[in-house]
């Protein structure tokens, strides 16, 4: 009988493992879509070129290769941030890949995965026996942390530090609740190792140390026990911000700080508060503030019914979303002092929902477990899954309809990133004027367009980076590869003091080619180098018809360059592509005459 017993126990086991083996990996599948969404995202749309702060970096890899790098190289300041930790691990991806930059993002997404994995381990210390509502609330959760609407991090490697501050900020939670067996001293000095590199991570990482509070308020024991790790606590981040402002210089640029501005355009301040907040979710027919407030309005009001309550069990369970939630808002009250000078546009900056984001990922994590909280007594209905399921549901949506917008975004990232790099790879066959010149393509990449050649040659000679030295021209192409429409090409040649300035424009095309020019070069006369840049990038539907290609429909370029390039007289000015493939450069028809006069 045992036996039998036994063996109808295996059985039913069996059968219930099999039952539940589908529905689980229905669950896994739900869960990757939005990670999956986002690596193809950051495949099609990240270009390996250095982008605007990354530059700062060429100087801290020469001085490694060339031995000069010290403690002060990694402990200097970065406008008001110490990038500490991030510029160890730039210069560690940096020379294990000769500075690929696409390997930054994917360690953005790694640091992603680590953060949600974290918060889901979290959440399953309060796991309810509803396992839908469970689910529903942290597939959500999900859809937030690798939301598209991040878009400006997730294709810029420099942002690494964001996304690690985030990790450190969850992983010093993690430590407090998770390894329970580990005595409450253990505990806490992991937690307080993280919140160091957050701190020396960028500036707004020393607001973890304050967000944790009600974490290590929250840890078992006595009131004596919780009031000194409180202050023990509290210390730490005073060493940690002691340290952090030795040495401080405030960035001369950051002159948009003014409290008395702040107090007496108080609904501007708040406003921009708002939608800091708000455009976590996305641009869309609801104002961003007006969501904002409901985030925060929910927040607040959580805070004030919790802590109300810390003998309660509550408490123990909520706190580490509180502190979540306070580390989102601190850094958007630090940020609107800080940032609400540059207006309201400024706050809808998509780099800033990296972290606002987790105020709302706060939000979601206490009212999953206040619902059941309410109705505990009651019979088991189904509207309680309702509101799970369509908050769920509601935000998911969002998400997909704003990830439309964020693909868009990321193609334009991806198209003026792809003609900058292009341009890198022809600097040192641009005569110094054209790198300096305003408009250039150079600006797509780096606004400081005459450093780029002396940080090319770095790059060059620590082998990161390859440039076009040899040249080749093509000057009469068998096919047609484009046309300088003007100034049209004339007997009489267009006569221009070197004061003014002269504008060239036509259209370019790679015939036969499916990958299109990104820009045009300009040289005059019999030089062999180039004396002006122009992006391949306006519409030319005449183009297109003519030629019967949708791919020229914006072939179109158009440039203005000062006649003090030029020497005085009369000389041609000529068009060219490159065909990278070919490493030539290939003549476009037209030779307009022009002549310089002082």
């Amino acid at each position: 009988m045992n036996k039998i017993s036994k063996d109808t126990e295996k059985i039913s086991l069996l059968n219930k493992i099999n039952k539940s083996l589908p529905s689980k990996i229905c669950l896994l599948i739900v869960y990757l879509l939005p990670f999956t969404l986002l690596l193809w995202f950051v495949t099609a749309f990240s270009v390996n070129v250095p982008f605007w702060d990354e530059w700062a970096l060429v100087d801290y890899f020469n001085a490694v290769v060339t031995g000069n790098a010290t403690l002060g190289y990694f402990w200097a300041q970065h406008n008001e941030h110490r990038l500490f930790f991030p510029r160890l691990i730039f210069l560690s991806l940096g020379f294990i890949s000769k500075w690929n930059i696409k390997l930054e993002m994917y360690f953005s997404l790694l640091l992603a995965i680590i953060s949600f994995c974290l918060i889901y381990k979290i959440a399953s210390l309060s796991q309810q026996e509803d396992r839908k509502l469970f689910h529903s609330f942290n597939i959500a959760i999900c859809v937030l942390i690798f939301s598209l609407v991040q878009h400006e991090n997730w294709l810029w490697g420099f942002q690494i530090a964001w996304f690690l501050i985030n990790t450190c900020v969850i992983l010093s939670i993690f430590f407090i609740f998770v390894p329970t067996k580990l005595l409450p001293k253990w505990r806490l000095s992991l937690a307080a190792v993280c919140c160091t590199i957050a701190s020396f991570s960028c500036a707004h990482g020393l607001l973890s140390w304050l967000a944790l509070i009600p974490s290590v308020v929250s840890i078992e024991g006595s009131l004596k026990q919780k009031r000194m790790r409180t202050l023990i606590w509290i210390l730490l981040f005073v060493l940690s911000a002691t340290v952090y402002f030795i040495g401080y210089q405030k960035p001369s640029h950051n002159n948009k700080l003014d409290i008395f501005f702040l107090l007496e355009q108080w609904q501007l301040t708040l406003k921009y508060l708002l939608t800091l907040i708000g455009i976590s979710i996305g641009k869309g027919v609801i104002p961003s503030y007006i969501i904002g407030l409901i985030i925060l309005g929910n927040f607040v009001f959580f805070n004030g019914y919790i802590l109300t309550r810390q003998d309660s069990k509550t408490f123990s369970k909520v706190a580490p979303w509180l502190s979540l939630g306070w580390y989102a808002t601190l850094f958007s009250m630090i940020t609107t002092v800080g940032r609400a000078g540059f207006g309201i546009e400024q706050a809808t900056s998509s780099r800033y929902s990296t972290v606002t984001t987790l105020l709302v990922v706060s939000v979601l994590q206490i009212w999953r477990l206040m619902l059941p909280r309410r109705r505990k007594g009651l019979t088991k209905s189904p509207f309680r899954l309702s509101k799970g399921t369509f908050l769920a549901g509601f935000l998911t949506v969002v998400f997909v309809m704003h990830s439309l917008n964020a693909i868009a975004a990321g193609k334009e990232s991806w198209e003026r990133r792809i003609r900058g790099a292009a341009c890198l790879e022809l600097i040192q066959v641009l005569e110094k004027s054209a790198t300096e010149q305003f408009n250039n393509c150079l600006e797509l990449i780096y606004p400081f367009t005459n450093q780029l050649a002396e940080l090319a040659k770095t790059l060059d000679k620590l082998d990161f980076r390859e440039f076009l030295t040899t040249l080749s021209f093509v000057t009469t192409p068998q096919e047609n590869y484009g046309y300088i429409d003007i100034p049209a090409t004339a007997a009489q040649p267009v006569i221009v003091s070197k004061k003014d300035s002269i504008e060239f424009a036509g259209w370019a095309i790679l015939p036969q080619k499916q990958e299109q020019p990104k820009v045009v070069l300009l040289s005059y006369g019999t030089n062999q180098l180039f004396l002006a840049n122009a992006v391949v990038q306006l519409d030319r539907p005449d183009v297109a018809k003519a030629l019967n290609s949708s791919l020229y429909q914006k072939s179109g370029w158009s440039v203005n360059v000062s006649p003090s390039l030029i020497p005085t007289g009369e000389t041609v000015v000529k068009a060219w592509v490159y065909d990278s493939k070919l490493k030539q450069f290939i003549k476009l028809n037209g030779e307009p005459k022009i002549k310089v006069v002082e």
